[in-house]
């Protein structure tokens, strides 16, 4: 049942995303919070889980999280908390950040990579001052068991296009790449 309620959240916000950034706004996620029973922090928290599981990591998405999260009239350290909780989740499920993946298995070394590729998405967003302002209460890194030198790698690795391991998967599987395969079989 809860599946269900994460999975129609989701999909309303894209509903209200695709719209325009006028659908999107303060009354629409109240309007949600009644319907689900979700909190506002709930709210936010799952999509912005959904989306880093989900969707590309690419500009796009990032000014909708934005939006999203402006819409939301959360304050930052409650943004801050959303974050840190996610990161907890994370390393709950995936464990934390290895930088030496030698002597892993293929599928351990694919689990640390997906894990350093929700880090940098997790990390970019905690440092994007629109979408959360530096509160001490924000600490990604620190539950990620990451450096600082380790964070500004993995942070300008999931900017690079072509590092974020996930998407690309996603988008030779075409499940996400539609226009752009399209677009791409036109070009020789």
């Amino acid at each position: 049942m809860l599946v269900n309620k994460n999975a129609k959240l989701c999909k309303s916000i894209d509903e209200l995303l695709e719209k325009g950034e006028d659908a999107l706004q303060y009354s629409a996620l109240k309007e949600l919070e009644k319907k689900t029973g979700f909190s506002m922090e709930d709210i936010l928290r799952k999509y912005i889980r959904y989306a880093l599981n989900e969707k590309p990591f690419i500009p796009e998405l990032v000014v909708n999280l934005i939006q999203l999260r402006k819409s939301s009239c959360l304050e930052d350290p409650q943004v801050a908390e959303i974050l840190n909780e996610i990161s907890r989740r994370i390393v709950k499920e995936k464990g934390p950040i290895v930088m030496d993946m030698s002597g892993y298995t293929k599928k351990g070394f694919k689990r640390k990579l997906a894990v350093q590729a929700l880090f940098g998405k997790v990390f970019y967003l905690s440092e994007l001052p629109e979408f959360c302002s530096s509160d001490s209460s924000l600490v990604v890194k620190e539950i990620f068991g990451v450096a600082d030198e380790d964070a500004e790698k993995l942070r300008l690795h999931t900017l690079s296009e072509a590092g974020d391991v996930d998407s690309l998967e996603k988008m030779v599987d075409g499940s996400d790449s539609e226009e752009s395969s399209e677009n791409s079989s036109s070009d020789p």
